[in-house]
């Protein structure tokens, strides 16, 4: 059976997408520990190493050496949202962690790493801070040439869901296993994108504290907005406005959502004009209800949190499904 071990695993995202694809998830490493609860609770027999990445070591603590390697790497340090300090960012610098594990595996490295961040990784320090990139998993036997090693891929293009989420995702080829660079990335298809709608609990009102209070200021402006927009649509609170989407779409989900009202996407539904829940939010980041939940004490601010920083199962799981078919 193939195998997958997963670094910065979250709560599970990847381990989620790769299972689906009928690869065995042998260990996960994430440092949060709101996180690692929620990753327990859904994979309670993966092994799991709750630590910083740079505290992790193949020999110490016994990694098992699996096909493929995922890591969603910190993404603050090169995203335009952020301060894009990069590698002067601790957490930029652990993307040279990630191959110092790749090293140590020695002979029975993986023989795909798969890696996501945000798009702004490409254009960082004009281009400089991806070159080293590239330079460093070279350095560790893998193909890895740009253009052909990474694709930005979109949520709502490839899956259908109705999520406005552009993600840079890489590849990397083991020299030792691999001829050539055989992997594809999946091509945007003219699938039917499904209404944000199929993806919300409207047939029952939801928790009080997820509506804004209809004379409030934030009340009325989305009242005010709604009315001279479409009712049915989605909106998102920022600083000082509101603003709608006009794709029947939501926003990028992000983990900032964790923060409050802004950026969680908004409604009006049949009792008022509410924040979606974190549940609702799950399910537009292709996580489905009965195969995955958070710890009951788990607080909405973390599960709002996890879900901003989680990958799209269903667009992962076309990379595993290539993944699968290279490796066969």
């Amino acid at each position: 059976m193939l195998t997958v071990g997963s670094l910065f695993a979250g709560i599970g995202g990847f381990c989620k997408a790769f299972s689906l694809e009928n690869f065995k998830v042998v260990w996960a490493n994430e440092l949060d520990s709101f996180a690692a609860m929620t990753y327990r609770a859904n994979y309670s027999d993966v092994k799991l190493y709750e630590k910083s990445i740079e505290a992790l070591s193949v020999i110490h603590d016994g990694l098992q050496p699996v096909d493929v390697v995922t890591a969603g790497f910190p993404c603050q340090p090169f995203s335009v949202a952020g301060a894009q300090k990069g590698f002067a960012d601790p957490r930029g610098k652990v993307f040279f962690e990630i191959v110092r594990l790749l090293k140590e595996f020695g002979p029975r490295r993986p023989k795909i790493v798969v890696l996501e961040n945000v798009p702004g990784l490409l254009s960082h320090a004009k281009g400089v801070t991806f070159s080293k990139m590239v330079n460093s998993l070279q350095s560790a036997g893998y193909w890895f040439m740009p253009p052909t090693c990474y694709e930005i891929l979109n949520t709502m293009r490839l899956t259908g869901i109705p999520q406005s989420r552009d993600r840079l995702f890489m590849v990397a080829l083991s020299w030792d296993y691999f001829d050539e660079f055989a992997f594809k990335f999946p091509q945007p298809q003219s699938a039917e994108i499904r209404p944000v709608r199929d993806f919300l609990d409207l047939n029952k009102r939801a928790d009080d504290s997820l509506y804004f209070d209809p004379e409030s200021r934030w009340g009325k402006l989305f009242e005010e907005s709604m009315r001279e927009g479409n009712p049915d649509g989605v909106y998102q609170l920022r600083r000082y406005y509101v603003r709608e989407n006009k794709s029947d779409a939501v926003f990028t989900l992000t983990a900032n959502m964790g923060e409050g009202g802004h950026n969680v996407p908004t409604i009006k539904d049949e009792w008022g004009i509410r924040k979606l829940s974190p549940e609702e939010c799950a399910r537009l980041q292709g996580f489905e209800d009965g195969s995955f939940r958070f710890p009951d004490d788990m607080s909405r601010t973390q599960r709002y949190r996890q879900i901003g920083n989680a990958v799209t199962v269903p667009l992962v799981r076309l990379l595993a499904r290539e993944c699968r078919r290279i490796l066969k």
